[in-house]
């Protein structure tokens, strides 16, 4: 409803009624910011909700605001009225703002934004609709008074259909903010709602038919109207490329990147990447983004780190020297300095800026408490992983950390029930049962172990030829009492590092089963040579492999 004639209309009332109902009583009508005077508009869902609870208040009756045939005429009557009609205002208007005062509480101030739909007519515009969830996602981390969930954990629920209540209480937040995309040539229809967990009330909603150009603008209104609705403060403005175009390739870059499911999304990324930063040099983000896509095929053991890391770098880098502002790139520089350069203290810098600049970004919160591992502060780093997982409850990657560190501070039955948490979450994630052999290991529980081993190797035969679960399988034959096929595997592995690159940190598990001291070191010094993302977190881990510190220095870890 875009007038007050409408409005009225709809509340079946006069106009100035309804003026009078939003001066004394908060009825919720908003204003076209540098419009004509006197612009309104107002969403009929507010308006049910307050016209609801007006209707549960008894004493807003005694508000007057209807006109009212005068009275016969007495001396000093005009006074009189206006004086019960003063008071009954002043009443009303008290027992309103004490209304909205005691429902203060209730407003939302944590909220998940739902991956928004692609309705486009050829169902084409998915990096589109999913580009456009994370700017707003990226938006609202960046307000100090409002908890986001972050993206891994929204986009879980792509493609999935779901309640917005059972959602907002899987991931404990009081809003749900979902939408669509319809994209044809370069015009957009974008909607979007906001909608309260506790009861599916609708508080917000809109429509915004845009041209391209204007894609940015809408981003910018969306955010701050979720940001009004939940009283959340102001969204800090950041830079962004003025080429719709660019940003496209970005949101391509972003999505390939995204999928993680072999290396060649992460060279796809890389390649969108490159296409947006030919056409704007001077985009920060796009640069930030090929720091990643490069850094995390090394982590992901994919690509040695002596031949990504440094592109990584120079990336994160160029970044920083156009947008020293960007928390992203904070952290994609902090990531090569932590994992390649093994600089604990320079990285720690960064991450602790890129918090500062984006206190809601659980992926900077997620790689500080990697510094503080690398720091052997192991109380902390618990501490921040936890929080890490607070913002992102549904990312398998922090669930697989924050075990691991309860196995390296030797709590194996809190280790155990994280895996068997995570494992209920990510059934289909071989990673978990990875995890649980570990925790069996440490403990000692060697036919625990052999059994976890075994149940893993039925479920996910297609590992037998993955280098992590190689020496994980090998493990399984010394356990079983058959050491020579264990170190056949350290020779399978090592056939294989001739072909390809394969992270001598992975052998890492099956050296400590075998307990050779000399496979050890020679299988870790490769591992700090070569530069492993993983040796810099060895300090740590070294009690659960069973690794002295003669053995570390031997092999060159630091």
């Amino acid at each position: 409803m875009d007038s007050w004639k409408e409005i009225a209309a709809y509340l079946g009332r006069e106009v100035r009624t309804v003026q009078g109902w939003e001066k004394l009583e908060g009825l919720p009508v908003h204003r076209h910011q540098h419009a004509r005077q006197g612009s309104v508009y107002a969403f009929k869902a507010e308006l049910d909700g307050w016209r609801d609870s007006r209707r549960e208040s008894p004493e807003a009756a005694l508000v007057v605001v209807e006109p009212v045939p005068a009275p016969t005429p007495r001396r000093r009557a005009p006074i009189a009225i206006a004086s019960i009609c003063v008071v009954a205002a002043i009443a009303g208007a008290i027992v309103w703002s004490s209304r909205r005062a005691a429902l203060a509480g209730d407003i939302p101030q944590s909220v998940v934004v739902l991956p928004f739909l692609d309705l486009s007519p050829q169902h084409d515009q998915d990096y589109f609709s999913d580009g456009l969830t994370e700017e707003i996602i990226d938006a609202l981390t960046r307000v100090p008074n409002l908890r986001v969930v972050a993206r891994t954990s929204s986009f879980a629920f792509k493609g999935r259909a779901a309640d917005v209540r059972s959602i907002g209480q899987q991931l404990n937040v009081a809003a749900v903010l979902e939408g669509s995309v319809r994209k044809s040539g370069d015009q957009l229809r974008i909607t979007a709602q906001l909608a309260r967990v506790s009861d599916g009330y609708h508080l917000w909603s809109r429509t915004y038919d845009r041209n391209l150009r204007d894609v940015f603008a809408v981003q910018r209104e969306i955010s701050e109207a979720i940001t009004g609705q939940l009283r959340a403060g102001a969204v800090p403005r950041r830079e962004q490329t003025p080429d719709v175009d660019a940003w496209r390739l970005f949101q391509e870059g972003r999505y390939f990147f995204n999928q993680m499911e072999t290396p060649a999304s992460n060279w796809k990324a890389i390649e969108r990447y490159r296409q947006a930063i030919a056409r704007d040099p001077k985009f920060a983000q796009a640069y930030s983004g090929m720091a990643d896509a490069y850094a995390y095929l090394a982590e992901n053991f994919a690509v040695a780190p002596n031949e990504v890391m440094p592109k990584a770098r120079e990336a994160a880098e160029t970044a920083l020297a156009l947008d020293d502002s960007s928390a992203d790139a904070h952290v994609s520089l902090g990531l090569v300095k932590l994992d390649y350069d093994r600089d604990r203290d320079g990285a720690q810098r960064e991450f602790v800026r890129a918090m500062q600049l984006n206190s809601g970004s659980a992926y900077a919160r997620h790689w500080y408490a990697h510094s503080l591992e690398a720091q052997q502060r192991l109380p902390g780093a618990m501490v921040e992983m936890r929080k890490a997982l607070e913002m992102d409850p549904l990312s398998v990657v922090i669930h697989w950390d924050v075990a691991g560190e309860l196995i390296s501070a030797g709590k194996y039955q809190d280790a155990m029930r994280q895996v068997n948490t995570a494992s209920e979450l990510f059934p289909n994630v071989p990673l978990f049962p990875y995890m649980r052999v570990s925790v069996l290991m440490a403990q000692g529980d060697t036919a625990g172990a052999i059994r976890a081993i075994a149940q893993l190797r039925a479920a996910h035969p297609e590992l037998a030829d993955d280098p992590m679960f190689m020496a994980i399988f090998g493990v399984q034959a010394v356990l079983e009492g058959r050491p020579a096929e264990g170190r056949a595997v350290l020779g399978q592995m090592e056939a294989l590092r001739s072909k390809r690159y394969v992270d001598a940190f992975l052998a890492a598990p099956l050296c400590a089963a075998l307990k050779d001291r000399g496979l050890t070191v020679r299988w870790l010094k490769r591992a700090a040579d070569e530069r492993s993302s993983m040796v810099v977190y060895l300090p740590m881990m070294k009690t659960s492999y069973g690794f002295d510190d003669s053995v570390l220095a031997d092999a060159g870890v630091r």
